[in-house]
């Protein structure tokens, strides 16, 4: 919460980015910047909304690394100074609170996948990936499925036993979307175009245990987020359930 309100033109994805990063220690904010591939992704609904002033907001984050958990919470709690956005200090509205359904192991995501061959996935915020120096906004399978699996074994225990590249890249099919793309500004210069909106894709594969790997990735992908950004609180996505006339046959 702002010690005053607050334009949305502050809370810009960098800006927000910059908050996170202000609530860790310098040892645990230099380990959330090792490597390509980054160990937490954010999600931030105000991304979606035009409102002219708030006077609070909510910021989420999920840490795909378990032991940098604990260490996050431990900055928070011991921080002595309060975050600030330009130039505004900011106070906690409440503790860290975490529900049960939102600790997942690894392993425990893997075994509650269902092998369905209906996947559906709402995304929540601008989603886009890179095609050359340009944003690509559209829910291509293969771009979905490749940044998950690469995350997924990039900081999972429990490795993907199958090869599902050519499963990912001529196996799944969009079978309706109902999205829309939008620009959006992640500082004052940069900008960003990324499509939101509910995808339903179709899994033309015959064996369970490809169709659990799926099921599974796409469960992970509420976690690490898809496509660019994630750090900045794009490609938050969340699996849903198929309506009656969403099913293939």
């Amino acid at each position: 919460m702002p010690e005053k309100p607050i334009s949305p033109e502050v809370l810009k994805p960098k800006y927000v980015h910059g908050i996170f990063f202000s609530l860790l220690e310098e040892g645990l904010a230099e380990r959330m910047h090792r490597g390509r591939v980054k160990p937490f992704a954010l999600r931030f609904q105000r991304l979606m909304r035009a409102e002219e002033e708030l006077d609070r907001f909510f910021l989420e984050v999920s840490f795909l690394q378990e032991e940098l958990f604990p260490s996050f919470l431990s900055s928070l709690i011991l921080r002595e100074s309060q975050p600030t956005i330009n130039g505004l200090s900011l106070r906690y509205l409440k503790k860290p609170y975490i529900k049960e359904e939102n600790v997942k192991s690894y392993s425990r995501i893997y075994e509650e996948a269902q092998p369905r061959d209906t996947i559906v996935l709402d995304f929540l915020t601008p989603t886009s990936f890179k095609r050359g120096s340009f944003d690509y906004p559209l829910p291509e399978p293969r771009l979905i499925f490749r940044g998950l699996i690469r995350k997924w074994q990039i900081f999972s225990d429990l490795k993907i036993d199958l090869d599902l590249r050519e499963v990912v890249d001529n196996h799944i099919h969009i079978a309706g979307a109902w999205i829309r793309t939008r620009k959006m500004e992640l500082s004052d210069r940069a900008k960003f175009t990324g499509f939101t909106g509910r995808v339903v894709l179709y899994a033309d594969v015959r064996k369970e245990a490809v169709l659990k790997w799926l099921n599974a990735l796409a469960a992970f992908g509420e976690f690490a987020g898809v496509g660019r950004k994630t750090t900045m609180g794009f490609g938050a996505v969340r699996v849903g359930e198929p309506e009656p006339d969403e099913v293939s046959e």
